[in-house]
């Protein structure tokens, strides 16, 4: 279950980019949003998690941004928030959407600041909020038809997961 959402989320990020204009509302950043559905996957298993979601970030890294170890600490990071997130809260649809929103803006907040402190881009918020909404709703629907897909799958073929 672990493989096939982050493959899937991996490969969709590619094919939709190519047809989404970058000016467009729907902006997708399905990878990110895997990280957070496949976490009770791992049944409190940390290590494994990290170092699942590392290996990912320099995946992506060197497919879609070609960039070593930028995504690598960003996922890390996002990591850390789902792992917090998920013992504070319970695992359901709510709580994947809040932490999914949460982790786009994380995302998107720390890739901005990096272009800003070590590219030519100015500091603009407009900018920031613009791309962060803009990613907010192909996102969201994709964490609730993934969270339902999984959910129903999970319960017929009892795959174990965290609570």
């Amino acid at each position: 279950m672990i493989v096939f959402i982050s493959v899937l989320s991996f490969l969709l990020d590619g094919i939709l980019s190519k047809y989404i204009l970058p000016n467009s509302i729907f902006l997708p950043l399905f990878t990110i949003v895997s990280l957070v559905l496949i976490y009770p996957y791992f049944n409190d298993n940390n290590y494994r998690y990290f170092r699942y979601i590392a290996i990912i970030g320099l995946l992506y890294d060197i497919t879609y941004l070609n960039t070593i170890f930028l995504n690598f600490f960003i996922f890390i990071i996002i990591g850390f928030f789902n792992c917090l997130f998920n013992y504070l809260l319970s695992n359901n649809l709510y709580t994947n959407v809040m932490i999914t929103v949460i982790s786009i803006i994380l995302y998107r907040l720390s890739h901005y600041l990096y272009l800003a402190i070590f590219k030519t881009q100015t500091f603009d918020l407009m900018i920031l909020f613009e791309s962060i909404y803009k990613s907010l709703i192909l996102n969201i629907l994709y964490c609730i038809i993934i969270y339902c897909f999984t959910e129903l799958y999970s319960n017929k073929h009892k795959i174990l997961r965290s609570k």
